[in-house]
């Protein structure tokens, strides 16, 4: 049965390959999916840094700010 999946191939070096393979020993699971998971892991980390500069530039701001419960309530 066909997946929706995209697939894609990446070369990476013999130290990087063996921390993929002591951590899918570790986890139990194949190396595939622990680079998967860090892949994942790593772009929700680069989204939380981006959110995390918009926020700070925005509170940089000297501008009249309307309170939570006035906005949503």
């Amino acid at each position: 049965m066909p997946t929706s999946k995209k697939r894609i191939n990446i070369t990476v070096n013999d130290d990087v390959y063996e921390a993929l393979e002591r951590l899918s020993k570790k986890r139990d699971e194949p190396v595939a999916g622990v680079g998967l998971d860090l892949i994942e892991e790593a772009l929700e980390y680069q989204e939380d840094l981006y959110f995390s500069r918009v926020a700070d530039e925005r509170l940089s701001r000297k501008e009249k700010r309307i309170a939570h419960a006035k906005a949503w309530g």
